[in-house]
């Protein structure tokens, strides 16, 4: 089985420097949108929901990091680290599949809890453009899942360890001291299986891809 869809949203963040050699950054950003529940296997696909399930993601950070030019300072590297928090819902109690017209009825919440270990790369092309290339990966420190069912109660899993991956690259434009950016990015996650509750089933090993374009401006 799987889910796939589209999310919309906004992100924000707002850096403190000091020396404009280190930094702490808060990060934060709320995605909004509705998926599909496909159940089979790729080409065998016996039911589905029509992208009806209401889904939410929500993502808080904290980094710490430096600042080291090269090339004249045309050029820009950022290591940094520091812990983040991401939140995911599907609500599916009031959703039909296409088969048998009856209620998919789940909800669940995915949380997990992470140490972000990164680097960014920014380079000037010129006095207004600039190029620039992110990658990181992310430990789980914890992980757990609640999922509630109309027939039975309310679980909690608890997924002992995974990580995630995080890639994106920017294209940047610098007006009046405000600067204009296009980024494609590209997010995975990979998360074990739940240690089974007794006498209860687990939350399955499951990966995620996320793909997508972030718009930002920046002053």
């Amino acid at each position: 089985m799987n889910l796939k869809g589209n999310l919309w949203g906004a992100s924000a963040s707002y850096r403190l420097t000091c020396k404009e050699m280190f930094f702490v950054q808060p990060e934060l950003r709320i995605l909004y949108g509705k998926h599909q529940y496909n159940w089979g296997q790729k080409k065998k696909i016996v039911s589905k929901t029509n992208h009806k399930i209401p889904s939410l993601l929500y993502e808080s950070r904290l980094i710490v990091g430096g600042n080291m030019s090269f090339m004249n300072k045309n050029m820009t590297l950022s290591p940094y680290t520091g812990i983040g928090y991401r939140f995911k819902s599907d609500d599916s109690e009031e959703v039909r599949t296409s088969r048998t017209g009856r209620n998919l009825g789940f909800y669940r919440k995915s949380n997990y809890v992470y140490v972000p270990l990164g680097a960014s790369a920014e380079y000037k092309l010129n006095d207004t453009w600039s190029l620039s290339l992110k990658g990181e990966y992310d430990w789980i420190v914890k992980a757990w899942h609640y999922s509630r069912i109309p027939t039975e109660r309310p679980t909690t899993f608890k997924q002992p360890n995974g990580y995630g991956l995080k890639g994106e690259t920017s294209v940047s434009y610098l007006y009046n001291k405000v600067k204009f950016s296009v980024s494609p990015y590209l997010n995975y996650w990979n998360i074990r299986n739940s240690i089974r509750p007794e006498g209860r089933g687990r939350e399955p090993y499951n990966i995620t891809f996320e793909s997508g374009l972030r718009l930002g401006v920046t002053f």
